[in-house]
Parts: C-alpha cells; structure tokens; sequence
C-alpha cells in the first residue's frame, strides 16, 4: 500500500530528525495551538530535516500577509489553511506566495465531504479532518472514515484525526488516501511529539 506520510505540529529538532522518511513536515503557525512554534524558532529546525522534505506552514483564519511574510522568510513548501478561508482567500494566496496550497475540509457528515468540490479547482490538495466545535485539528478524535469510500478526486488528498499505529491500517484500507497526516497520534503527552512513536509510525505504514 503506498501512500505518503505528513508528520505536523514538529516543534523540536529531535521530532524534526526523527520525522526523516515522512515526505512533509508540517508546522503549526495558531497561538491557539498547543503545538505552536514561533517562526524563529523554526528557522532552527529546518536544516535538521531532510532535503526532499517538503515543508508545510499550518495556519488558521490569519491575515494574508503574516502568511505571506512566514511562508517566504522561511521557505515554505505549502501552505494548510486549516480556518474558514474562501475561495477568494485562497486565490489571493496563491498569488502572493506562489505556492501550493491544502484546504482542510472539517468531516462529521456526507455532506462535509462534498465541500471538498467546491475547493479542488483552486487548491493543490484536500485534507479531510475531523469536525468538532472547538478545535482546528489535532484533536485526537476520528471521523466515520466509511464517508471517504470511494471517495475520488483529481488531485492528491489526505486524510488526518486521531490516526494512530493502532488504526492507520484500518483507515487506510477504507479511505485509500494518498497521504496520511499524523499529529496526536506520535506524541507522549498533549503538543510534545514522542521520537519513538514518529520512528515506529513511519516504520509500519512503509511496510503495509
């Protein structure tokens, strides 16, 4: 089963040295976040990463132009809009920044996944994640994932919310994503990734 691995919310450079083989990197730009990191701070984390990683910016309802000002001091690779952001948001986006650029689409029904349709034309990939009142992500907590069966599009897409070693398998088998983004589930406590489980994650989907 190939699929890819996102690792987010790395904000230590042993969790960045131990995400060596997950093809995207993701850090966390919401104060709100426990796993936020300052761009600063990631600036230093970025040359223990691997040349072929891609580098993703996760950033919820912020103003276009702090996006544009990280997403360049830094180098980003893409950009995860993980808020309310619109079509016209992510239009503007793109043009500011030249790159490319995940929606994440919130899943509780059907019909959560049927917005994906209205953004597969101006983004580069989808992100189904899990819907909850209070949180964007990282939550820790699953979705049906039987409302992704069958589910096709002409562009890459992701799934993420509350994967685990435990049931990676399972949520591949049903969803057949072509990357999986992992966050809680390779951490020891709530914001701090654990090494050992980012090692033995990446380790066990390689071989599925």
């Amino acid at each position: 089963m190939k699929v890819e691995i996102k690792i987010c919310g790395i904000n230590s450079k042993e969790s960045a040295i131990a995400s060596h083989g997950a093809k995207y990197i993701g850090f966390v730009f919401c104060k709100e976040s426990p796993r936020f990191v300052e761009p600063d701070f990631v600036k230093r984390i970025i040359p223990h990463l691997s040349k072929n990683q891609k580098k993703v910016g996760l950033f919820v309802n912020a103003k276009i132009n702090l996006i544009k000002k990280v997403t360049l001091d830094l180098g980003l690779d893409m950009i995860q809009l993980h808020g309310d952001e619109d079509i016209e948001f992510i239009k503007n986006l793109k043009v500011l920044t030249n790159r490319k650029i995940i929606k994440a689409i919130p899943v509780r029904t059907i019909q959560d996944v049927k917005i994906s349709e209205e953004f597969k034309n101006f983004c580069d990939m989808i992100l189904f994640d899990t819907k909850t009142n209070t949180q964007f992500g990282g939550t820790g907590t699953s979705f049906d994932w039987k409302l992704l069966k069958n589910f096709k599009i002409s562009k890459k897409w992701m799934v993420a919310g509350g994967l685990n070693i435990n049931n990676i398998k399972e949520a591949l088998e049903t969803t057949k994503p072509d990357i999986v983004d992992i966050s809680s589930g390779v951490e020891k406590e709530r914001g701090i990734k654990c090494e050992k489980k980012i090692r033995d994650f990446i380790n066990y989907v390689r071989e599925l």
